[in-house]
């Protein structure tokens, strides 16, 4: 019995936080002041991102973008029953983009994004009711696309980019076995997954925009992680898990499909709305090898997660005061797409309500300096995770903020 609920805890740690259940869509400093609306802005090189086609509508031959994020984010976790409770003490999240893109000639676009579009940091006390899940994760995706787009006329163009995954993950738990607190860490600096994106862009009138992007899934693979067991009873030290040193997995990550739309109501005012598709639902299972670099020895298992589809909607409203300052205000609802009774609690899932806000500064020469911050508030739900007997009501919010430059050379 003491061996099947280890397993089982090792099952909940390994399964949602590396997969990346934590989606971080915060990719340009701009499009997360206007509520996370992406699918038509071509204000620099981070549409790239977003979608490859925008690439082509920059105007300017040679545009540098480059933006960081501090993430703040507390959850709390009650069980009625019980009464106990804890919350988390995470560290601050910084997501970071880098784009640069190029025209040889006018109509068509090359680019580079350098972007952090999965990622998790979370701690929760060492001694709370659910540790034997998780205690400490500490999660980074980076994503490198390169990215080229035509323009065909003056209102329609095509993109296409090829994305490449690196991956990143610290995991640590506390199981109480005979008494003993043993503590696991689960380390892999080296995961890789391929995939793409393309899309199209059009622009019939100077007021309207319509954008269509897709960003397929990518299956990034984990290979020789570092396995630390300590303070584990000599008696057991031999026996599986324990004596297991590396582990390695297939980890899945959605892929998305975007609609968007924008429109200038006036000169000085343009409005944004995007549609985002996410597809969590092929997120069903995960399995996790545990081996034996020396003896080859194995331990596998398997977790049911049976995530469902997502679907997010985004707002957002800019108006220029001046040539020089730009307001922006924003709006997003994202449904959580995990299952009451396979929430996990290293990657905290609710569903979410977002006010965003933001200002663009523009100046004569080309640099453009970006400023964001928003307000993100989980609806309260009550969860009962039926693999790791865990139960009780949570609750969620962040404070998200973030600076950007840009550099458009015509």
């Amino acid at each position: 019995m003491k061996k099947l609920i280890l397993t089982l805890a090792f099952i909940g740690l390994s399964s949602s936080a590396f997969a990346g259940g934590y989606r971080v869509a915060l990719q340009g400093v701009r499009q997360a002041a206007l509520g996370g609306t992406s699918a038509t802005q071509t204000h620099d090189a981070s549409v790239a991102f977003y979608n490859p086609a925008g690439l082509a509508f920059v105007k300017s031959k040679l545009s540098i973008a480059v933006g960081g994020f501090g993430v703040k984010t507390d959850v709390k976790w009650q069980d009625a029953t019980t009464l106990q409770k804890a919350e988390t003490d995470s560290k601050l999240g910084t997501p970071m983009y880098l784009a640069v893109s190029y025209k040889p000639i006018d109509d068509l676009a090359i680019g580079l994004s350098v972007t952090t579009p999965f990622g998790s940091s979370v701690t929760w006390p060492e001694d709370w009711q659910n540790k034997s899940n998780i205690t400490h994760i500490d999660l980074k995706a980076f994503n490198i696309q390169p990215t080229v787009a035509y323009k065909f006329n003056e209102w329609f163009s095509l993109g296409f980019g090829f994305i490449y995954t690196h991956g990143s993950a610290k995991l640590e738990r506390v199981n109480t076995v005979a008494g003993n607190d043993i503590k696991l860490q689960l380390e892999d600096k080296d995961a890789h997954g391929l995939g793409f994106n393309v899309g199209a862009m059009f622009k019939p009138t100077d007021k309207l925009g319509v954008g269509l992007a897709y960003r397929s899934n990518v299956d990034v693979s984990a290979n020789k992680g570092k396995v630390t067991w300590s303070n584990v009873p000599d008696g057991i030290s031999g026996n599986a898990p324990f004596n297991m040193n590396k582990w390695n997995t297939i980890l899945p990550l959605p892929s998305e499909f975007t609609f968007g739309m924008s429109y200038k109501v006036l000169p000085q005012l343009e409005l944004f709305g995007d549609v985002v598709w996410q597809n969590w639902s092929r997120y069903k299972t995960l399995d996790i090898n545990l081996y034996n670099e020396g003896t080859n020895a194995q331990f596998t298992s398997s977790s049911q997660k049976n995530w469902t589809d997502n679907t997010l909607f985004r707002f957002g409203a800019e108006y220029t005061f001046s040539d020089l300052v730009t307001g922006r205000l924003g709006y997003y609802h994202d449904k959580s797409p995990v299952p009451g009774s396979y929430w996990s609690s290293e990657t905290p899932s609710t569903n979410l309500n977002a006010l965003t806000a933001g200002l663009g500064f523009r100046f004569s020469s080309g640099f453009n300096v970006d400023l964001f911050g928003s307000y993100v508030q989980g609806d309260e739900r009550h969860v009962n995770n039926i693999e790791q007997n865990f139960q009780g009501d949570i609750k969620l919010r962040a404070i998200n903020f973030g600076v950007g430059v840009s550099y458009n050379l015509k």
